[in-house]
């Protein structure tokens, strides 16, 4: 996968919408239809070797809040029957995992910390960290289809929100933050 390194604006939007600094060797994996950062690719150890178990991030505050609505009904639970019935699907979504694992580790070597995350991550295959086979976080499931990850749980998540950046931002952020008390 290739990500690119955030600019001097790139890096104040995702002060924003993390509502912090970014922490270690960020990457922009994914950028909305507005041209502004959507995903960002973590390091899986931060620079005081934390490891750092969510290798592609969702940024975008307006995704962020539609997931969560996605998240709180029935959606999940929809997908975790499809990965249960379905061999193809189940079949992609571990291939998604093995992609996610590989991509973590070969970030880790570069950072010449393959074996520490290599022993962190052991039993945490799995989306975002978590064990395979999980649907905890359509989030990362998201992030992880936006950044280019042939990913079939994200994929979906991705039909469900289809236009929403279109239809209800102009690339402005602002309204969709926490902080800044709208919505």
């Amino acid at each position: 996968m290739e990500y690119e390194s955030p600019g001097t604006e790139d890096l104040k939007t995702l002060g924003r919408q993390l509502g912090r600094p970014v922490r270690g060797e960020v990457r922009v994996a994914a950028r909305c239809p507005h041209g502004v950062v959507e995903v960002i690719a973590n390091p899986p150890l931060l620079p005081d070797g934390t490891p750092f178990p969510t290798l592609f991030w969702l940024t975008c505050p307006l995704l962020q809040r539609r997931v969560s609505g996605l998240e709180s009904g029935e959606l999940r639970g929809l997908l975790r029957r499809k990965a249960e019935e379905v061999p193809g699907f189940a079949e992609a979504l571990r291939q998604a995992e093995r992609d996610y694992a590989v991509e973590r580790e070969k970030w880790a070597d570069r950072l010449g910390a393959g074996e520490k995350a290599r022993e962190y991550f052991s039993g945490r295959e799995g989306i975002g960290g978590t064990v395979a086979g999980g649907l905890k976080c359509l989030h990362a499931h998201l992030a992880h289809f936006l950044a280019g990850g042939d990913n079939p749980v994200g994929a979906e998540v991705a039909e469900e929100l289809s236009g929403a950046q279109e239809r209800e931002c102009e690339g402005n952020c602002g309204p969709f933050l926490r902080e800044e008390g709208r919505r």
